[in-house]
């Protein structure tokens, strides 16, 4: 009896003891090196699912028992397991983390520690752009890659951007990268909000892209976004900006604008279109600026709100974005809505759920290139802005034959509207063998797409039209994926394999009306019109996919990673359905070698070399089939009977274009992780080119898509970075990068050219502005090489063409004497040979200073905007620019800019307008203060920041900006002219970020 009392008593004891530690609460305040509270630790008890992270201001509280231990991690952190020895407080500074080799990486499909990548994988920390004010996704990997090069080609707000990994492969196709948010395969990046992001990785080799198959050729770039924690938080961010033009074109004011056309018509014969009086006059008063009435200081603003948290088992997350921004080109602006929710619930120990939906809207009024910027350097300065009825003057009698560019601003409407929604869930299940789990998603995606047009009564000289596309696109996903991971003693395997399967279709329908009866209401009543047109379309395509990797590492020293997927795509025949993509990758860490670190010197030195290939489905859905065309035609003077004839023929026969890619690499970290450097070498072939060859008349005529022509992409790649200091509280981490790139068209098949038009100039070119050839880069300029002027030392040779000294001189290069396209050749190229980026970070207490410098170098651009200006013919008549100041004539028969004469035969499509486009641009400064967590009682975090982008430009081009151009992001053929393109603009911006 008496040993079951005293057993009786020890449970009660027990009991007690365990239920005290089960109330144990133990809260506490984690701090980084700066001592300032860091948010988003997690904290957990070791040994169970028990966990949770600390607030805004780094405080946490949890329930532990006083004998267990808590662990603290956070990303870029050393942890720390601290024992709770019967503490109720327990207070933790982390260390930041150097060395980066267990830190986990997304790649294809899976993760890997980043110790064991065999392929060119580059992360960008969201470290690296949080004291900036970005605003989308190209503007997060401009200059902080090597290898990736970003281009903001319409500087609108709002507007297209050009991202390119390792060059262009594709002539016919685009060489888009390939965006993965969240699993969903095919993103479209410009719906993707950064301070959503959690991590983004870019894949650029074939050992890290072939796992993605038919579109991993042109690189690949996965993002996670940001998942809720145990707790709750709010966090706000908000922005206003203002903006202004970066450089405005030197013109001619108006009264000497009036002398230099009077100079002008008295060497040429004509009569003089103004008075001695009229010249004084503009010289006391003035003219018109037409720059200042196009351009204006814009405006902006974003407020971003995230509400996350959760418990044990379910986290969510939900963040809302508006964004703001009226356009630095009057009567232009952009808007964006984007609200994302994530939730992720963990059921059991081998069960989790979870589900991501977000949806976009994004609003552009307004922001395409061209008109209006082209016209104000058109429009003489002595020509009134507006006439005597208020209305803008309707014809310039001096300058331009076209519209005012007031009218084209505010007469006419370019809307588009694109809503998209994108739900993705998964479940994953870890099976009953050690390392093995299964994981299914399903993704669905929804977009509609409005292109809305109005051409008013004035702009369209009394004939209003309007046009209205619509677009519905939906995307089925469905990715089945099984891995295995294990580590055997000195044996690590991680195994991939994946079923996948997409399905696209899509549904457009558009309608034209010209004479609208009803002008003022717009494209929303187009029915009220004189002629019509209405058309519509239809496309499916599906992609089935089998992949599978194995990445293998043994001691953590010798590295394989094989991989191959088989794509089959509908667009093709039967005979050319599938296609495999196979890769393979080593790796060795030289610096787990005795011989190595006996040398003390690295902390870690890998060597990597990588082959395989990737591909490209570059074709419509039915490009393997012949097309019918719809006619209207009379027969014996009747009334037009609609039929349908033969279109462009069929190719049956059409295969995959397949890029073949080796890479070699060298990792080095020295310090314990402080310095970090990376060298790549790559050689990419592109082979299987699809193009359109043009079809005989007598065989049908028209043009056939086939599998001819080869190009190919090689260069060198080189970062480096770290902590340069980090003493008495002042810190300096700088990452430069760099990387050179050689882009050839090695082969046409059997063409020796082939000419490529981009119709921006209009009656500026009298043929394709661009060529390709063989040995030549892709947008490889085509034009004439611009000699100077004719010198009077010249006047017989000159004469052999009918020319004059003081006329353009051109390279006769057939020896004619006579200047025509038969003369045109390869003048310059648009890729550029080098680019590169330089990020520094300089922190003290609770300030921080951020300078962002990127660079372009090895490019040239068609300057059609100066061309305009200066060509004194055409659409423009009359000269503009200040550089006509230096223009021939006695007493100054050195100079290059043509004489007036009778003579005067200009080319604009030649190297005269031809520009370096190389620069170095201060992209970001920001200056922010983080407030100390005391003065709202350690309750918030309160940053405000203070940030100018694009405040110095270091170039010798002369236009506005030399970054933008009339390109689309889908072409590298035809690339780099500037004509009216809207200019990258100077922004300063101030904010403020609340967490609570």
């Amino acid at each position: 009896m008496k040993k079951t009392v005293k057993l009786f008593v020890l449970l009660l004891l027990l009991g007690q003891s365990y239920v005290f530690a089960q109330n144990a609460r133990v809260t506490g305040k984690i701090t980084g090196p700066d001592n300032q509270g860091l948010p988003g630790v997690n904290v957990q008890v070791s040994g169970t699912t028990t966990g949770t992270s600390s607030d805004a201001a780094g405080n946490f509280a949890i329930n532990a028992a006083s004998n267990a231990s808590l662990v603290f991690s956070n990303i870029g952190y050393v942890g720390q397991t601290i024992p709770i020895n019967g503490r109720s407080i327990i207070n933790v500074q982390l260390a930041e983390d150097l060395k980066t080799l267990n830190e986990v990486v997304v790649v294809g499909y899976g993760t890997q520690r980043k110790s064991d990548v065999t392929g060119a994988l580059s992360a960008i920390s969201t470290k690296e752009f949080a004291q900036q004010p970005i605003t989308r996704l190209d503007q997060v990997l401009q200059g902080r890659v090597a290898g990736v090069q970003v281009n903001q080609t319409n500087g609108a707000p709002g507007g297209d951007a050009k991202i390119r990994i390792r060059g262009a492969n594709s002539i016919l196709g685009s060489n888009n990268p390939l965006y993965i948010v969240d699993g969903y395969v095919g993103a479209d990046f410009n719906f993707v909000n950064p301070s959503d992001i959690e991590t983004l990785q870019v894949l650029k080799d074939a050992s890290a892209t072939s796992i993605y198959g038919s579109r991993g050729a042109n690189g690949v770039i996965i993002i996670t976004t940001k998942k809720g924690s145990r707790g709750f938080k709010v966090n706000y961010e908000g922005q206003f900006s203002t903006s202004e033009v970066i450089k405005r074109y030197d013109i001619l004011p108006a009264g000497e604008f009036a002398e230099i056309v009077n100079a002008r018509a008295t060497a040429t014969g004509s009569g003089l279109p103004f008075t001695a009086a009229q010249i004084d006059d503009y010289k006391r008063n003035g003219g018109t600026d037409w720059q200042n009435l196009v351009f204006r200081n814009g405006t902006g603003q974003q407020h971003q709100i995230t509400v996350s948290g959760g418990s044990d088992k379910t986290t969510f997350l939900v963040s809302g974005n508006y964004l703001n921004q009226n356009g630095i080109v009057n009567n232009s602006d952009f808007k964006r809505y984007i609200l994302r929710t994530n939730i992720n619930t963990q059921i059991n120990d081998k069960l989790s759920f979870r589900v991501n939906l977000w949806g976009t809207r994004t609003e552009n009024h307004n922001t395409l290139d061209g008109g209006p910027i082209v016209q104000a350097l058109a429009w003489a300065p002595t020509t009134p802005a507006y006439g005597s009825d208020g209305l803008p003057t309707f014809n310039d009698p001096i300058g331009s034959v076209f519209r005012n560019p007031l009218d084209i601003l505010y007469d006419q409407s370019i809307d588009t509207r694109r809503s998209s929604l994108n739900l993705n869930a998964g479940v994953n299940y870890k099976l009953p063998i050690k390392g093995l789990s299964i994981d299914l998603q399903y993704a669905v995606n929804y977009l509609n797409a409005q292109n809305l047009n109005l051409s008013g009564p004035r702009i369209s000289n009394g004939i209003p039209s309007a046009s209205r596309y619509s677009a519905e696109q939906v995307t089925l996903q469905n990715t089945n994926n099984l891995t295995y991971d294990v580590k055997l003693g000195d044996h690590s395997i991680n195994a991939v394999a994946v079923l996948e399967t997409q399905q696209f279709t899509d549904r457009n329908f558009t309608a034209t009306a010209s004479g609208l009866r009803f002008p003022q209401l717009g494209y929303d009543n187009i029915g009220n019109n004189t002629a019509a047109n209405v058309a519509s379309g239809y496309g499916k395509s599906t992609l089935f996919s089998l992949l599978g990797r194995i990445n293998y590492g043994y001691k953590d020293r010798y590295l394989v990673t094989a991989a191959v997927r088989r794509d089959g795509s509908s667009k093709f025949g039967p005979d050319n359905k599938y296609s495999v993509f196979p890769s393979l990758a080593l790796g060795w860490r030289l610096s787990e070698e005795a011989f190595i670190k006996n040398l003390n010197v690295f902390s870690n030195l890998k060597l990597r070399g990588s082959w395989g290939l990737t591909g490209s489905q570059a074709i419509g859905s039915y490009a393997t089939l012949t097309t019918y065309n719809n006619i209207q035609s009379a027969f014996n003077n009747s009334a037009a009977t609609a039929g349908v004839i033969l279109g462009n023929p069929g190719n049956i026969n059409l295969k995959w274009e397949t890029t073949r890619q080796t890479d070699v690499g060298l990792e080095m970290e020295f310090f314990n992780g402080r310095l970090h450097t990376e060298v790549d070498y790559f050689h990419k072939t592109t082979f299987d080119l699809l193009l359109n060859a043009a079809i005989p008349s007598y065989a049908g005529g028209g043009i056939q898509v086939r599998n001819i022509g080869e190009v190919e992409n090689k260069g060198f790649e080189f970062s480096i970075g770290g902590t340069a200091i980090d003493k008495g509280g002042f810190r300096w981490e700088s990452n430069f990068n760099f990387a050179t790139l050689a882009n050839k068209v090695l082969s046409l098949g059997d063409l020796p050219r082939l000419g490529v038009d981009t119709r921006v100039g209009g009656g500026m070119s009298p043929t394709n502005e661009f060529m390709l050839v063989p040995g030549q880069p892709l947008g490889a300029y085509w034009g004439l090489r611009y000699l100077g002027t004719w010198k009077p030392n010249e006047a017989d040779q000159a004469a052999l063409q009918g020319r004059v000294p003081g006329d353009p001189h051109y390279e006769d290069i057939n020896n004619s004497n006579s200047i025509n396209t038969d003369d045109f050749q390869i003048i310059g190229r648009a890729f550029p040979k080098l680019t590169g980026g330089w990020n520094n970070t300089f922190t003290y207490k609770g300030l921080t200073l951020n300078l962002f410098f990127n660079g372009v170098f090895g490019v040239d651009k068609l300057n059609y905007t100066r061309a305009a200006a200066m060509s004194g013919s055409g659409d423009a008549r009359q000269f503009l620019l200040t550089e006509i100041r230096d223009y021939y004539r006695p007493g100054n028969e050195t100079s290059d800019v043509p004489a007036f004469t009778k003579t005067y035969q200009p080319f604009t499509q030649s190297s005269r307008f031809l520009e370096n486009g190389s620069f170095v641009r201060l992209k970001n400064v920001s200056l922010a203060y983080s407030l100390p967590n005391n003065v709202f009682k350690n309750k918030a975090n309160v940053r405000v920041f203070f940030s100018a982008t694009n405040l110095l430009t270091f170039t010798k081009y002369s236009g506005p900006d030399p970054e933008s151009s009339r390109s689309s992001s889908g072409t590298d053929t035809a690339i780099g002219i500037d004509y009216g393109s809207y200019p990258n603009a100077k922004q300063y911006t101030l904010g403020i970020n609340l967490g609570f």
